[in-house]
């Protein structure tokens, strides 16, 4: 008997909630894929009307961009529903087709047998509050509250996230565009607070955010830790990082966790500055790209 593929209904969420899947969840995707794939809908594959896999396709038709996600159920089902779905994607004009899976997940393999090979890892860091006093910031540096010059701001954020985050530059054309993009998040931003380290003449050195809970679900911070490359290796992120975190223990927060992008193989110094300050390493998500 062939697997019926159809997108959910909400006739559907009990049987979906066996499989841990809620119809319309809050995303938990990382905060710059919120704004790559602003639409997403749920497909099931089913025999005998039995559900028994299930997948999320993310898609935008400005950036051309679709991505799977939430994979659960029978390999052997997700197998054709993968399919399915890059078929569907690819038919509303997307470029590039992605999927998100842990290595360790049984649907994994089904990825790779469709042609889908790993391109990054999304890193999940937790913390448990209190952390270490932040101390004095390094010498000649200042930290303080601050409201963010959005144009300062964006053009650090794009000399910062170089290297580790060229994905998210790709689908947005380039620094020029990351760079507008960018500013227009600290033009408005959703609840966070900001503190800045600076140098001398008051030069931007990096800065770190975090918002309340309900603003970002289950993160302490949208932006992560940002320091210019050649403000590294002076204990600036670490500062900042601890700064956020005593921030939060005084609001009563016991617990923080924070998502960050990383190469499918090696950690990035964000990672290594995030374990080094007392986090601990939750779990990986590999993001696997359909081969051209």
């Amino acid at each position: 008997m062939p697997y019926v593929l159809r997108p959910a209904q909400p006739a559907d969420s009990d049987a979906l909630a066996a499989f841990g899947v809620i119809l319309d969840p809050p995303r938990k995707l990382i905060e710059a894929d919120l704004f790559v794939y602003p639409s997403s809908e749920t497909w099931l594959a089913e025999r005998g009307g039995t559900i028994e896999a299930a997948i999320r396709l993310c898609y935008s038709s400005v950036s051309g961009q679709a991505l799977l996600t939430d994979l659960c159920g029978a390999p052997q089902a997700v197998r054709p529903l993968a399919s399915e779905l890059i078929r569907i994607a690819q038919g509303r004009g997307a470029q590039t087709v992605e999927a998100a899976a842990r290595n360790d997940d049984a649907c994994y393999d089904a990825l790779g047998d469709l042609g889908l090979a790993a391109y990054r890892r999304v890193v999940h860091i937790a913390w448990h509050l209190p952390a270490p006093d932040p101390g004095a910031p390094p010498e000649g540096v200042h930290v303080a509250e601050e409201v963010p010059d959005p144009d300062e701001y964006a053009r650090l954020a794009v000399s910062a996230y170089r290297g580790t985050w060229d994905w998210l530059f790709e689908r947005w054309g380039g620094d020029v565009a990351a760079r507008r993009n960018f500013a227009r998040l600290f033009e408005s931003p959703r609840g966070e607070r900001f503190y800045a380290a600076r140098g001398e003449r008051g030069v931007l050195i990096g800065f770190t955010s975090y918002g309340n809970t309900e603003t970002v679900p289950g993160d302490f911070s949208t932006f992560g830790v940002l320091v210019r490359p050649d403000g590294r290796g002076l204990g600036v992120g670490h500062h900042l990082l601890l700064t956020a975190f005593q921030q939060l223990h005084r609001k009563g927060v016991e617990h923080a966790h924070m998502h960050t992008t990383a190469p499918s193989e090696g950690d990035p110094s964000a990672v290594r500055l995030y374990l080094a300050s007392g986090g601990e390493r939750v779990d990986d998500v590999t993001i696997l790209r359909l081969k051209r």
